[in-house]
């Protein structure tokens, strides 16, 4: 069995959608002073490789703690994608029949390896965000800290999947991952009424 890491790294020097919390450690506790290392976190519930809940953006959208498990856990199509623009074309000439959790692997990887933030980056199009909620996908996920095109207003590419129920898998790392099949589990933690969660997602294959 195969097991591959796609989380980034939690660090102080990561990259991060602008305007988003700088993460820092403190240490509460240590060996010395206490017997044990116990270190306190500040980070947003949007850091790293994480979910969107439909609460991110929508007022009565489930938050993070109320979606079903199963969509975070089952198969998945890892689906590389050339270009700047994710559409329903490729949508339709790419999936897979029955796959209904999708990683969409771009360009972005390169950002995301150097922990740099582009403006300029591969994203959904709001005509492949209708694709995806007539498949009726259970997760989307992508190679970068938003799938929408940056400077969109009214983020209505989120909130068309996010208004389907279909979270949304940001800041992926799948650089060394070769298109195809696996598992994927991505668990979120169950944070009470939020609005998403930091998750370490992994792709397995037998």
């Amino acid at each position: 069995m195969q097991v591959l890491d796609i989380s980034i790294p939690i660090s102080s020097k990561m990259v991060l959608y602008p305007g988003d919390t700088v993460p820092q450690f403190r240490s509460i506790c240590t060996l010395e002073r206490s017997g044990c290392n116990m270190t306190e976190l500040t980070i947003s519930t949007h850091t790293g490789t994480h979910i969107d809940a439909p609460s991110h953006f929508l007022e009565r959208g489930k938050s993070i703690d109320n979606i079903e498990l199963e969509r975070f856990i089952g198969e998945a199509q890892v689906l590389e994608v050339k270009g700047w623009e994710i559409d329903s074309k490729i949508i339709e000439r790419e999936i897979k029949k029955d796959v209904r959790r999708i990683l969409f692997k771009t360009n972005n990887s390169f950002f995301m390896e150097n922990n740099t933030f582009s403006k300029r980056h591969a994203h959904l199009t709001m005509d492949g965000a209708r694709a995806l909620v007539s498949k009726k996908i259970l997760l989307i996920g992508i190679d970068y800290v938003t799938i929408e095109r940056f400077g969109t207003p009214d983020f209505s590419v989120h909130k068309t999947l996010l208004c389907a129920n279909i979270p949304i898998l940001e800041g992926l790392n799948l650089g060394s991952v070769e298109p195809g099949l696996y598992r994927l589990i991505a668990l979120p933690l169950r944070f009470e009424g939020l609005d998403g969660s930091p998750v370490r997602a992994v792709l397995i294959r037998d």
